[in-house]
């Protein structure tokens, strides 16, 4: 089947109106095919790739008309906008290539998965970097990085812009639509650090010091006075800004379905939903990892602080010493109590933004108040596990499913977690693993079989009141997806992209879709690192969080989705991977992101009659 998109259709479901567009540059370029590609430009004006299969990484090359180059130096972003028009999701890739670009050097690219019959927008940010040092400086411990003033892209003369599938050693015929690409925002022009300056980098309050922006604090009076304009918010925002809602945040005012005293799954007019324990219409809208620490290393990067607190953490795995800046800021905002003062802010805060579920990887004295609904999980890979398949790249190694300490390992582990939630009605249901690889093994059909199987009936036997959720999924498997419709009440996916892409195949079991996790980072608040899913500034990621969102409302078959994570990773690395993301609700020092905050609130104030489709 030919999937065909029309102009107007793409402009209308991507929200046009909202982007400013600095320039179009479609009209202005001459397409070249790669090999084994055919390029039409179409009536409406936008290009039509097909591609036959024999070739790797097929598509379509953009130069200037005229033959000569772009000046790209003003743009902060270039916008692609791409429809598929094949069968199968294609992951498709946009390249802008600067000037200066050294033979096997890096650039800016961005991927996006489009799905048959949908447009996608891929954002590849340019030079996005907000503080470069004169000549080049190494951090380590953390991804996030530092740029110097000689290598940032010049692109006052970009040559070209690729679009082409990213073919993942699977050749395949394709076909797919370029309808569209344009510049979008001012390029910033980054502050440059002397490398003698640089170090310490990390101020007092775990914030970089370089560089100001709103909302950063600078003295301890300053964070007093940020608690307390935000106490002042709290009271005035006590109510959720659902209407309608109950006390675990369902929709009391839609449709009076069974009340079973805990959450369960039920399909209402062709779409799924979660069904709270008073029979309510319940779409999950959480938060993930919510805890009091951002704990980062210390020892051998002494000179990246500004000040070391004297009292320092010592990570389990080793003898490294951590410092928390989180906790240092919460113990000056609250007392040497941190936790209940933080457990019950994060609640009120939660009431007050509309979020209903908190997510994977939090800790029980925050989900233990039983104010909120909340998720678990377990993690059954101990040493008792033998690998059946290797990490490689993103995801974790599956385990030897035909292993009896397989299901011995999660039994223990499960029963131990009952005595805490089980029969508990906040609870909504259990997460089993996390990212598996299922690119791996051999006999992936019956692996994936065994192991859902396997973990549904150990799940059922201990919490049979409660939601099997899955594991998370991450990669495009579609076997294993298959054998978890069979076997979880919901099905989860992480993605990290700017719409929920990847969906049960349709010839699949018909069940709920939940996202496990997905955010959106930026570099305007002084990290290194942005994370997963870039944007460009703060206002940008606030719209994507309201564009993912709906995406999941609008789809039938998705019943939540959950933002990784609560607070934002250390800017110095998290200190057993060095993640340094900007993904956060709030910040090290404990302060929300208000554009985050409102575009939470006014999803939330109609997320349940958009799904119901008024």
């Amino acid at each position: 089947m030919k999937h065909t998109l029309p102009f107007a259709i793409a402009v209308a479901l991507l929200g046009w109106p909202r982007f400013v567009t600095a320039a179009s540059l479609l009209p202005e370029s001459t397409p070249k095919a790669r090999p084994g590609t055919t390029v039409r430009e179409d009536a409406a004006g936008w290009l039509e790739v097909t591609c036959d299969g024999t070739y790797g990484w097929p598509g379509v090359v953009l130069r200037p008309k005229d033959g000569g180059t772009w000046d790209l130096s003003r743009a902060g972003v270039v916008e692609v906008v791409v429809s598929n028009m094949g069968e199968r999701v294609e992951l498709i890739s946009a390249e802008v290539f600067p000037k200066n670009m050294k033979s096997g050097g890096t650039f800016p690219a961005r991927c996006a998965s489009v799905p048959p019959g949908t447009t996608r927008l891929i954002s590849v940010q340019l030079a996005d970097a907000r503080v470069v040092t004169d000549v080049p400086v190494e951090l380590d411990g953390t991804n996030g990085k530092i740029g110097s003033a000689a290598d940032l892209p010049d692109f006052s003369e970009t040559p070209q812009i690729n679009v082409i599938q990213v073919q993942q050693n699977n050749l395949h015929p394709l076909h797919f639509a370029v309808l569209d690409v344009r510049t979008r925002f001012e390029a910033v022009k980054p502050t440059v650090v002397a490398a003698t300056e640089f170090f310490p980098f990390c101020d007092r309050y775990g914030q970089f010091r370089h560089v100001d922006w709103p909302g950063k604090i600078h003295s301890d009076a300053e964070l007093l006075a940020a608690r307390d304009a935000e106490e002042a918010w709290l009271a005035a925002h006590a109510a959720s800004p659902i209407p309608d809602a109950d006390q675990y945040g369902g929709w009391a005012g839609g449709p009076q379905l069974e009340a079973t005293g805990f959450f369960r799954t039920e399909k209402v007019d062709g779409k799924w939903w979660l069904v709270d324990p008073e029979g309510h219409l319940f779409f999950s809208l959480g938060v993930t990892a919510v805890y009091a620490w951002t704990q980062t290393r210390v020892n051998g990067r002494e000179n990246y602080f500004e000040w070391i607190p004297e009292t320092l953490a010592k990570s389990w795995r080793n003898d490294d010493k951590l410092v928390d800046f989180l906790a240092v800021n919460l113990t000056k905002k609250y007392g040497d109590d941190i936790k209940t003062p933080f457990a019950d802010t994060t609640q009120r805060r939660f009431r007050a933004w509309g979020i209903n579920t908190i997510g994977n990887w939090s800790h029980e004295y925050i989900w233990a108040l039983r104010r909120t609904p909340y998720v678990v999980t377990i993690d059954p890979s101990s040493s008792k596990r033998m690998a059946i398949s290797k990490k490689k790249g993103i995801g974790v190694a599956i385990p030897d499913v035909y292993s009896p300490q397989f299901a011995e390992d999660v039994r223990a582990q499960l029963q131990k977690l009952a005595e805490k939630v089980k029969d508990d009605p906040w609870c909504i249901g259990i997460f089993v693993d996390n990212e598996l690889d299922w690119a791996s093994p051999e006999n992936i059909p019956e692996a994936a079989e065994k192991y859902f199987s396997t973990i549904a009936a150990e799940v059922k036997a201990a919490m049979p009141n409660h939601l099997y959720l899955g594991s998370r999924l991450v990669r495009f498997q579609e076997d294993a997806w298959r054998a978890a419709a069979r076997h979880c009440d919901v099905v989860s996916f992480n993605f990290y992209e700017r719409h929920p892409t990847w969906g049960l195949p349709p010839d699949a079991v018909d069940k709920p879709i939940i996202v496990g996790e997905f955010h959106f980072g930026a570099l305007d608040r002084g990290h290194l690192a942005g994370g997963c899913a870039m944007t460009f500034d703060q206002d940008e990621r606030a719209q994507c969080f309201k564009d993912f969102v709906n995406a999941c409302l609008d789809n039938p078959r998705y019943v939540g989705c959950h933002w990784f994570q609560y607070t934002d990773q250390a800017m110095t690395g998290r200190y057993f991977d060095g993640e340094a993301y900007q993904c956060g609700f709030v910040t090290v020092t404990d302060a929300p992101y208000p554009e985050l905050v409102e575009a939470c609130r006014e999803t939330a104030a109609q997320m349940y009659e958009r799904r119901m489709g008024k």
